[in-house]
């Protein structure tokens, strides 16, 4: 009986959500008050993470990763399976898939289409992945395009955020690399932040800073948002003191001669342990931290990975029932 009525109170969470057939290209598909729907449901299927509940059934989810990817796909995979539906995946599709023989993509999305309920895909061009995305006669999700959104890894982070604080509005979150263009983590993040009443602060070089098109859309949905440039790893450490979160999310440095020179940049963005013990103690307050994953040696003390101030471990478990959310919602009950 206790099972029948949480699976009841599912379906009216998903119901209440309204996203049934649509795709998520941008975190701004979403409305503020789908966000907090799917957060429902997504703690309403926690108890699942680690089993299965019938709630797709006879639907398919097709997998297209155009660039590497761990956590993404194998969560969303893993998604898949626990909603009790099935996955056909390529994970290196430029080798194994007719993208070999330079079929376009638009033409492989309707193909797929016709074998899934919905698509999940990672490209390295937004630009071609959004035009093709309208060929598709299933839903698509954007599991990261180009250095545009990746508006599900967004999701997971604020779900994370939801369900360590209980709330997002009025959180100070500093989001910082020494690269935000090509953090398209950090500008689905960003807005997601804003929109839902954080305190958002952008952290990076000037050369490097939050592209315009992204500040735009910050502020139009009036958030809260201030940018820092050219800190030094000091400086840094001085301004996520006063912070609630730091979110990290992430680049990649160049190859070539420039790689040594751009590593010593992303020094400056090291979150000292230091830091967060000096205000754990002082304060009584814990300063938590994130990161996209994968990291590389050196962007964080990695005594964080056994402290209270970890949160990058703890949202991979979140992923999976805020991912089997969005896929319950875009599929429906």
């Amino acid at each position: 009986m206790e099972t029948f009525n949480k699976i009841t109170s599912i379906k009216a969470a998903v119901r209440d959500v309204g996203f049934e057939g649509h795709s998520l290209l941008s975190i701004n598909d979403l409305t503020d008050a789908q966000l907090y729907g799917l957060f429902e449901v997504g703690r309403l299927l926690e108890p699942w993470n680690r089993s299965r509940v019938e709630l797709v059934a006879g639907n398919v989810m097709s997998t297209l990763f155009f660039q590497p990817s761990t956590r993404t796909r194998m969560s969303f995979e893993t998604a898949m399976h626990r909603l009790g539906g099935s996955v056909i995946s390529e994970a290196n599709p430029l080798v194994t898939s007719s993208a070999a023989k330079e079929e376009s993509l638009s033409d492989m999305l309707r193909v797929v289409s016709r074998y899934a309920n919905v698509t999940v895909m990672r490209h390295f061009d937004a630009d071609e992945a959004r035009a093709a995305a309208a060929s598709s006669d299933c839903p698509i999700i954007n599991a990261g395009w180009g250095h545009w959104e990746h508006p599900t890894q967004a999701l997971l982070d604020l779900y994370t955020l939801y369900r360590t604080f209980g709330r997002v509005e009025g959180l100070k979150v500093c989001v910082a690399s020494a690269d935000l263009v090509e953090a398209r983590t950090g500008h689905s993040m960003a807005q997601g932040l804003a929109r839902l009443g954080a305190k958002v602060t952008l952290a990076s070089q000037r050369s490097r800073r939050t592209p315009d098109d992204v500040m735009e859309k910050l502020a139009a949905c009036g958030g809260q948002v201030t940018e820092e440039f050219d800190l030094s790893q000091d400086t840094f450490n001085e301004l996520i003191a006063g912070m609630d979160m730091v979110y990290l999310p992430g680049c990649s440095a160049p190859k070539g001669p420039e790689a040594e020179a751009f590593k010593k940049i992303m020094d400056d963005y090291y979150v000292r342990y230091e830091t967060l013990a000096a205000v754990q103690q002082n304060e009584d307050r814990t300063i938590y931290v994130t990161h996209t994953l994968p990291r590389r040696a050196g962007e964080m003390d990695l005594r964080i990975d056994a402290s209270r101030h970890q949160l990058y471990f703890e949202a991979i478990a979140y992923s999976v029932s805020i991912r089997m959310a969005l896929v319950l919602s875009i599929l429906g009950v």
